[in-house]
């Protein structure tokens, strides 16, 4: 059973970490801050998602919770290659090359569909009192710091702040610890290199 089942266990934890309960009425906004925080910050295998892209005239709109391209894959289903808008204007390009224009992704006069490997953002708690996600579920503490130090922020505590974001950054490394493991525990590392 997951530390805290909700948004609502989490508001409680937070308050007891900053030993303030006033914090209940911007409690969402502290935490749609924390999540952009999450959001720069966390890339683990949790996030990693697909979607198909349909191109109009070699336009195409990203998802809306799209954080970062993995991969973007031609015809052949052969990842495509990122590079600049401009680069991206010439016919030769449109098998090999992608370019993004803002929240689009542009590929040479292509009309039809691709598919994209991305990282997603995180599904917000700020839906509802009940509402959960992936992160909260595996790696509670983590919320709990990202929350936690904006609520001492919000309180113009320092000491509070400088413990709580040492902590949050302690959470952030045991993330990554988890995740390399579990995305590479059965890796095999290969030397490649030319023979005399």
């Amino acid at each position: 059973m997951p530390a805290f089942a909700d948004y609502l266990d989490l508001r409680l934890a937070v308050s007891e970490h900053v030993n303030n309960r006033a914090i209940s009425d911007v409690f969402p906004r502290l935490v749609q801050l924390a999540e952009t925080t999450l959001n720069k910050k966390l890339r683990t295998r949790k996030q990693m998602t697909t979607a198909t892209l349909t191109f109009t005239s070699g336009v195409a709109p990203l998802p809306t919770n799209c954080l970062e391209i993995i991969s973007l894959f031609n015809m052949h289903n052969e990842p495509m290659r990122a590079t600049s808008l401009n680069d991206v204007q010439f016919p030769r390009s449109s098998n090999m090359q992608y370019a993004i224009d803002g929240s689009n992704v542009v590929i040479y006069g292509l009309t039809g569909t691709r598919e994209l490997r991305y990282f997603a953002a995180l599904p917000t708690l700020t839906t509802s009192p009940t509402t959960t996600n992936w992160l909260l579920a595996d790696h509670p503490q983590v919320y709990l710091y990202a929350v936690g130090f904006e609520a001492a922020k919000f309180l113009r505590d320092p000491e509070l702040a400088a413990t709580t974001d040492q902590l949050f950054s302690n959470a952030l490394d045991e993330i990554k610890v988890d995740d390399d493991r579990s995305r590479w525990a059965n890796g095999v590392v290969r030397m490649q290199a030319y023979t005399p």
